[in-house]
């Protein structure tokens, strides 16, 4: 396949994931990601429906852009959540994933698909988009059992390792992380939105710096700090403090006095300094709401 066949494919399979997972297509984000004209942009939405996938979508101006229609049904994609979520994310070095396999001497571990259907997400960015209220039913670790809620999201978060949903919790009254597969039969709910410009965690940033463990030996450090590119010993990154405790698990950082002792599984931890820092705030959020 050559490169522009390639790229009108990437555009094709954007525009199916925009339908299928947001239920809305529109030029911008065409634009955006792949760098074309509006007029381009709006041709392929039409090559789309005409061509790829014909009747598929219908043109609503209240929405200012195309609709999926109810028998919607992806055909250049397989309708995992996943793909979606790379598009959007940036998780991949394209556009859109590519079979990282398609290099022999190149693979990858592929996290599992998690339980998230188009519906449940369509309504969750809708709700994010429009900055309205829904009423959901989820389940968590700590209440396993199906329950309704009342939520004002605002933001898609990617951990690494799953996708959650930040929003403002009605039932508990403060700003919450709840695990997107665990959602299910949102609806909208006659609450009124709770702005994140309420959510102080999310607009506060915390510098984290982390060190090779100081139990491991000399030569050890030197390997750790090696790995991680660690500058004068340290690596700094500075994150939302919303964000922080899923920034140490793609690390795998040791945070507590404990951690600091297992040094194989944590071979890099926190500095003093950023473990009081976190002991201010961290171990009161619960990602698992």
């Amino acid at each position: 396949m050559n490169s522009e066949k390639h790229e009108v494919l990437l555009r094709m399979r954007a525009i199916e994931l925009l339908a299928l997972w947001e239920g809305r297509v529109i030029t911008n984000h065409i634009v955006e990601w792949f760098g074309v004209s509006r007029q381009q942009a709006s041709i392929d939405i039409k090559r789309y429906i005409n061509d790829r996938n014909p009747n598929s979508m219908v043109y609503r101006p209240s929405e200012k852009g195309y609709i999926p229609r109810e028998n919607f049904r992806p055909v250049l994609t397989s309708g995992h959540v996943n793909e979606y979520l790379d598009l959007i994310s940036g998780v991949s070095n394209e556009p859109l994933s590519v079979a990282i396999e398609a290099n022999k001497f190149v693979t990858a571990v592929q996290m599992p698909d998690r339980s998230v259907s188009p519906e449940v997400l369509r309504e969750v960015i809708k709700a994010c988009r429009t900055d309205s209220s829904i009423e959901i039913a989820y389940c968590s670790m700590n209440n396993p059992a199906l329950h309704r809620r009342v939520i004002s999201p605002h933001t898609l978060i990617y951990s690494g390792f799953r996708w959650h949903l930040r929003g403002y919790c009605h039932s508990r009254k403060d700003f919450r992380d709840f695990v997107l597969s665990r959602i299910s039969k949102p609806s909208v709910s006659s609450e009124d939105y709770v702005d994140s410009s309420n959510d102080r965690l999310w607009h506060e940033t915390i510098t984290l710096s982390i060190e090779a463990n100081r139990q491991l030996s000399a030569d050890q450090r030197r390997l750790v700090e090696k790995d991680f590119g660690m500058t004068n010993g340290a690596l700094e990154l500075t994150v939302r403090k919303a964000l922080a405790h899923y920034a140490l698990q793609r690390f795998q950082a040791g945070i507590t006095d404990s951690d600091l002792s297992d040094m194989y599984r944590f071979p890099i931890t926190v500095t003093s300094k950023t473990q009081s820092e976190l002991n201010d705030f961290l171990f009161g959020i619960n990602p698992d709401s």
